[in-house]
């Protein structure tokens, strides 16, 4: 089992702007999850949890598999695929979950667990090709190293409550 911190410029935090429309600059984590590939902000990401326990959630929601204890609080644990293309997620009591931060203006900080299958490096986005499409959850289809993978703006998710109602089936 691994676990570590990621320290990054925390651009989510407000304590920076983040650069605008500049993609070069934009450090992503690379994951898969079944056979897709997904690109997540690093300035997103908290944490990287292996064989993270999961409990099943009270609550019914078409991509919330579950909740884990995460700093003594209890976790959000998200199907990123399932978020990601609409479909049924895969729940098992244990999980190798992104836990990732959600920041806007005028919302508090969100902090969610995103559930992959793994988790592979960290990649500048400069280095693809992309045909991004703005303001979606995901976007683009870019090369790496002769695959096409997603972006996951994990920003353009509802924020607070309304996650959760837009995630029930």
């Amino acid at each position: 089992m691994f676990s570590f911190n990621v320290v990054w410029p925390r651009y989510a935090w407000g304590m920076l702007d983040p650069p605008m429309n500049d993609v070069q600059n934009t450090q992503t984590l690379v994951v898969r999850c079944a056979t897709e590939f997904f690109l997540i902000d690093i300035d997103r990401v908290r944490r990287i949890e292996d064989d993270l326990a999961i409990s099943p959630s009270p609550i019914a929601a078409r991509a919330l598999i579950g909740l884990a204890r995460f700093g003594g609080e209890p976790l959000a644990i998200f199907s990123l695929k399932a978020l990601a293309e609409g479909g049924p997620c895969v729940r098992r009591e244990r999980m190798t979950v992104v836990v990732a931060e959600i920041a806007r203006k005028d919302h508090p900080v969100e902090r969610i667990g995103l559930a992959v299958d793994e988790v592979f490096e960290i990649h500048p986005l400069g280095e693809t090709d992309s045909d991004e499409v703005p303001l979606t959850v995901v976007s683009g289809f870019f090369d790496l190293g002769g695959r096409r993978v997603r972006r996951f703006n994990i920003d353009n998710l509802e924020a607070g409550s309304t996650m959760l109602d837009n995630a029930k089936e």
